[in-house]
């Protein structure tokens, strides 16, 4: 199937899709990680003067105690970035054992966690370190936020080791307090997480709705090249 026709059929499907408005999810104790669903974005990838406009994606996807997310970034047809995470669900939150990421601009790589050994390993450098508890890949991390503050809204600093491409290091995020926001899906209550800057310059500042069971609706990643990409939610659709 051409790559034009696929895109077309995928609009398709996803503007068939119910959209769910602010407070219509039903927010269990687990929730997000309770039911499948689809978040969709408009994307804005920036460097120096130079930005595109694009559109995002993100899919989880759960059966039973195991669970998939996609992740997709597309800004006209230039830049493309796909990632994919999947593990299972514990009382813990997300328990990754595979993640990979592509784009037209970088190799394929990957990081895959053994839980029985303790030990994450990244590819293709082949280097290995220690797992940690509730240790996210680069994903996961974002679902792993929204279940935490979910479970406890009032927290002000999350903390989450992540396995990055080659290494792994702990994320901690600050709440910022409540901001109210303007975006594709409409106005909404956001709390915003800043991620606390470690050694290397890459930031990733995480919006969550408490009215959407905390999810992110908004999120800004910036790196050391200049690159900043953002997302802010357009719709959320149940699977």
């Amino acid at each position: 199937m051409k790559r034009s026709l696929r895109a077309t059929l995928c609009a398709g499907l996803a503007a068939a899709m119910p959209v769910l408005a602010a407070g219509e999810l039903e927010c269990a104790a687990d929730a997000p990680l309770s039911s499948p669903l689809r978040l969709e974005y408009g994307v804005t990838a920036s460097r120096w003067m130079i930005s595109l406009s694009g559109d995002g994606a993100i899919v989880y996807q759960r059966k039973g105690d195991a669970y998939t997310l996609e992740s997709s970034l597309k800004a006209l047809g230039i830049f493309e970035a796909h990632q994919s995470s999947a593990g299972t669900v514990s009382a813990a939150g997300l328990v990754p054992r595979t993640f990979t990421q592509r784009s037209n601009r970088r190799p394929t790589q990957s990081v895959d966690f053994d839980w029985t050994a303790r030990r994450v390993t990244f590819s293709p450098a082949g280097q290995s370190a220690p797992t940690q508890p509730q240790m996210q890949d680069r994903l996961s991390v974002l679902m792993q936020l929204a279940w935490r503050h979910h479970a406890e809204p009032g927290a002000g600093t999350i903390e989450l080791p992540v396995a990055g491409h080659r290494s792994a290091s702990n994320f901690v995020f600050n709440a910022q307090g409540r901001e109210t926001l303007t975006l594709p899906v409409g106005r909404i209550e956001a709390v915003k997480f800043e991620q606390q800057k470690q050694e290397r310059d890459d930031t990733l500042d995480v919006w969550l709705a408490p009215s959407l069971c905390s999810l992110p609706v908004r999120v800004r990643f910036a790196d050391d090249r200049g690159v900043v990409i953002e997302q802010q939610l357009r719709a959320v659709h149940p699977l």
